[in-house]
């Protein structure tokens, strides 16, 4: 390690509330590698992101939005297998030592690290393209682990939160989609408001920690939706042998995207846009009630979209019972 790297790494990661003490953390920063007790009767559940900048970002992002964004879209993954999440590690490439650009980087993870008591335990410094690597460990109850596997036909199809609204921030912050054609936005409305908004729902998304561990042992299956409804949710049928039919005009939109994106636009983006990081769940209609009164006990907003079915193929059907068409495609790496 060279004497620049290790001096990064002390003062923006070691030396900051970054690294917080956490009981099962024996060693973070400052060996050749963390020491984690792993408490008895747990599960270690690991996931892993890397996001590069001009592909998952704009290369002009502010670096505290960055670091947020790299650390919410890894703790989403631990939403999504039901785990609570126990710390993390980064892997930063960047072009240049820029301290002033550090140190904001540093301060964008605090919050959310702090947030979900999610201490950085290591990691590795290194120069090149700006890129930003993080792996985050959580735990889950043996028995809690949602997978995907475990969709049965009857089961409802919730979704958290708002979709489309990732993929219309990308248009509103004039990043480019993977999408065939441009979403389009009416831009006379536009507003600050708007702006702001879809800014937030980009850099800032709400991780589902809460619900989905809460909620572990009402759901049959789920996924968070980082690709697309349609894709992700292609990922539980396929791994369930199941199809879907899903409801479109039940798809929940926030005032925002309603008041920017024609409706045609606004089910393109939350089928097929992705960046929303919501999460997908299955719910046995046994357990519809009580899945219900719990996230209303979260104030997490939950929508029944559609229901699992018999077969190998989702349907969209529009509320006059329509089969929908289209040419898009959820986002897919190296197309």
């Amino acid at each position: 390690m060279s004497q620049a790297e290790f001096e990064i790494i002390q003062r923006y990661f070691e030396e900051s509330d970054l690294s917080f003490p956490k009981k099962g953390v024996e060693l973070g920063i400052g060996d050749d590698a963390a020491v984690l007790e792993i408490p008895e009767q747990r599960l270690l559940c690991i996931s892993m992101d890397a996001l590069v900048a001009g592909v998952h970002f704009p290369n002009s992002a502010n670096p505290e939005d960055i670091a947020n964004r790299a650390l919410a879209v890894n703790l989403s993954d631990m939403a999504a297998m039901g785990a609570e999440p126990f710390c993390f590690t980064l892997g930063l490439v960047m072009p240049e030592k820029n301290t002033s650009w550090l140190q904001r980087f540093s301060d964008g993870l605090l919050s959310l690290a702090q947030q979900f008591n999610c201490p950085l335990v290591g990691g590795d410094v290194t120069e090149g393209p700006l890129s930003v690597v993080i792996q985050v460990h959580g735990l889950n109850e043996p028995g809690s682990i949602i997978y995907r596997d475990g969709a049965q036909p009857g089961d409802r199809i919730y979704v958290t939160g708002y979709l489309g609204d990732g993929a219309i921030a990308l248009a509103a912050i004039g990043a480019k989609s993977h999408l065939e054609k441009s979403l389009g936005l009416m831009e006379e409305n536009l507003t600050k408001t708007c702006k702001a908004y879809f800014r937030a729902a980009y850099y800032y998304p709400v991780p589902r920690v809460a619900i989905a561990s809460q909620s572990c042992q009402l759901v049959s299956s789920g996924i968070d939706i980082s690709d697309g409804l349609l894709g992700d949710l292609g990922h539980i049928t396929e791994a369930s042998k199941v199809g879907a039919k899903l409801q479109t005009h039940l798809i929940p939109y926030s005032e925002s995207a309603t008041c920017c994106a024609t409706a045609d636009n606004r089910l393109r983006a939350a089928l097929f846009g992705g960046d929303d990081y919501e999460l997908c769940l299955t719910v046995p209609d046994i357990h519809v009630e009580a899945f219900e009164r719990l996230a209303a006990g979260t104030e997490v907003r939950v929508t029944c979209i559609g229901e699992i079915v018999a077969g190998n193929s989702i349907e969209c059907r529009d509320k006059k019972g329509t089969l929908l068409q289209t040419n898009d495609h959820a986002y897919e790496h190296f197309l």
